[in-house]
């Protein structure tokens, strides 16, 4: 068994820097009166949503596995964890944005939106499990981004 420092510095370094980043966050806000009744209702619905998101990723893998694809646990693990944690991310950011802002989100365009994002990581996994080459995961970007932008923007 040989150690990967690199992965080492990455776990415990990524994880360092979130938990200042969420420190310092929660100070800032603290300081400006934003940790509210609204913020955190709306921190706790897009955590809700989130654990659905989780949960289809959670099937898809079941999935993979019943047509005998080799998964690896700590990339299903890893991969569980960034899918609930993105999606409660992006899910917190919506409803903010749609929350404060004074024409909301059209709901049609956010579920294309959310669709796109959702078809292309699928995808993408899909291709990169299948060839057992991660880079293909680097092509959901575009779309990714194609996705958020459709649900963010609103037209007038």
């Amino acid at each position: 068994m040989e150690i990967s420092i690199g992965g080492i510095i990455g776990l415990y370094g990524g994880m360092t820097c979130g938990i200042l980043g969420w420190w310092l966050g929660r100070n800032k806000a603290k300081k400006n009166r934003g940790l509210d009744e609204l913020h955190d209702y709306i921190w706790q619905k897009a955590k809700s949503y989130s654990w659905y998101v989780t949960l289809a990723a959670i099937y898809i893998f079941f999935t993979l596995i019943v047509f005998g694809i080799e998964l690896n646990a700590a990339m299903v693990l890893g991969s569980i964890l960034l899918v609930h944690l993105g999606s409660w991310g992006i899910i917190g950011g919506v409803l903010t944005i749609n929350m404060f802002s004074p024409i909301p989100f059209q709901l049609s365009r956010v579920k294309l939106g959310i669709g796109i994002i959702a078809a292309s990581i699928l995808i993408f996994t899909s291709i990169s499990i299948m060839t057992n080459n991660w880079l293909f995961l680097v092509f959901s970007i575009l779309p990714n981004l194609i996705g958020l932008f459709t649900a963010l923007i609103y037209t007038k």
